[in-house]
């Protein structure tokens, strides 16, 4: 890590509140002092041990909102529905300076079959260490020692913990009630940081996500095999469309690639289902998978060609088999697509806050992972990127070992801090 007090601003933006407040860097140095690593390490594990799987939030929460007020926070819970509140957290700035929202989801997968909760070995383990109660942990003692520094901010940093992320349950609600505040005014947020993604990089695009689920019916009533033909038979209507679905996959696989996202644009089928008897013609057919697409394409626009797609499979059937072949579509949005420039200055705030920990740029990146930005890129209108802490070679999001790294976990802290005292400015004294 580089010196603080000593290291020099080397950015070429002309920005005059920007420049003027990083001219000096004791106040950094005073900041990331008061990180305190080992309580950081064990209210990540507390965190962890408060289970809090998708519709089940309410404690974790609690527990979160009263870490942030021993922290010194001003922090309140935000209920999204009944029992499951979001937690919003705030060191006020004197309101000259833009305001940084720091935040993640608190809900997880369900912990069964998830290693138990413990510090081991310079890593904490159990269901949400990596995804990403850590994570929360690490904003809030990056807030923590900035409140504790007595360094002075001009605009608001915020720190935020969302419910009701994690699929097939989450619907985005808790980080859609937080971009609706901060579009309509109500929350001051001039950019957000996710605290969840790479750690080695810095994501700033997404691809779109939808799940689609295709209903296939024919002749209704369960009849015998032996009263029609094959060509009758819903399930061989289903194998086309699973070729149509293929075919749609080359084509996208034949587009030119994101310059952000190494994962192509792909559809894949989870499910494929038929049949309740060997003998009788199956009423319904049901295929359900996952259509992926870039940031420069959006859910509207990829649903209508899915659904020209599949009218011409119907009519191409019904022409060629059975006219009582019919095909339904249904498509549920996931996330949508989203991309921040790459010289907003969010970027190149986190850029140079990354600089100062690690000594080098990190390269920007893009993901195929569903997740929260597009909520506050394209719903509250602000920028909005993600840096967390995965890497590669040690990603255990949803696995039954899920576990992290302690002291990539004080790293995230530094940078999170470094971050919100150059984006929110603060008074060189």
């Amino acid at each position: 890590m580089r010196n603080f007090e000593n290291s020099c601003h080397t950015s070429t933006r002309t920005e005059e509140g920007l420049s003027s407040v990083r001219g000096a860097r004791e106040e950094i140095g005073r900041v990331l002092k008061q990180l305190d690593s080992n309580g950081l390490a064990e209210n990540a594990l507390k965190l962890i041990k408060e289970s809090s799987p998708t519709l089940h939030e309410e404690a974790a929460s609690k527990l979160y909102l009263n870490m942030l007020k021993r922290y010194g926070l001003e922090a309140e819970l935000q209920y999204v529905q009944p029992g499951r509140p979001n937690v919003i957290g705030r060191i006020r700035g004197d309101g000259t300076g833009p305001s940084l929202l720091i935040g993640g989801h608190i809900d997880t997968i369900p912990d069964i079959g998830c290693t138990q909760p413990r510090i081991e070995n310079g890593r904490v383990y159990g269901r949400g260490a990596l995804d990403m109660k850590g994570e929360l942990a690490s904003m809030a003692a990056a807030a923590g020692a900035i409140k504790k520094s007595g360094v002075k901010l001009k605009g608001d940093l915020v720190v935020a913990a969302w419910v009701d992320h994690e699929d097939p349950d989450g619907c985005g609600l808790g980080p859609q009630v937080v971009a609706r505040k901060i579009r309509s005014g109500e929350l001051k947020v001039d950019g957000v940081i996710i605290t969840e993604g790479p750690y080695d990089k810095i994501a700033i695009a997404q691809g779109g996500c939808l799940g689609f689920e295709i209903h296939v019916k024919g002749r209704q009533g369960g009849p015998h095999t032996l009263s029609c033909t094959l060509e009758s038979n819903p399930i061989l209507w289903g194998s086309m469309i699973v070729q149509e679905l293929h075919k749609m996959d080359k084509e996208l696989e034949a587009k030119k690639p994101h310059p952000l996202i190494d994962q192509r644009r792909q559809i894949q089928i989870g499910i494929f289902q038929a049949g309740d008897f060997y003998n009788r013609l199956p009423e319904d057919v049901k295929i359900i998978g996952t259509l992926r697409w870039d940031p420069d394409e959006n859910f509207e626009d990829t649903t209508r060609a899915l659904q020209e797609r599949m009218k011409q499979l119907e009519t191409k059937i019904q022409n060629a088999f059975d006219r009582e072949a019919k095909i339904r579509l249904e498509v549920k949005l996931h996330r949508e697509s989203a991309e921040l420039n790459s010289d907003d200055r969010l970027v190149q705030t986190v850029q140079e806050a990354t600089t100062d920990i690690f000594g080098h740029p990190l390269a920007l990146t893009g993901t195929r992972t569903v997740a929260d930005q597009p909520y506050f890129l394209r719903g509250a209108g602000v920028p909005a990127l993600y840096y967390g802490a995965s890497t590669d070679d040690d990603a255990t999001s949803h696995s039954n070992n899920e576990s992290v790294s302690l002291e990539r976990l004080s790293t995230l802290a530094k940078v999170y801090a470094v971050s919100a005292l150059l984006f929110c400015e603060y008074y060189s004294q």
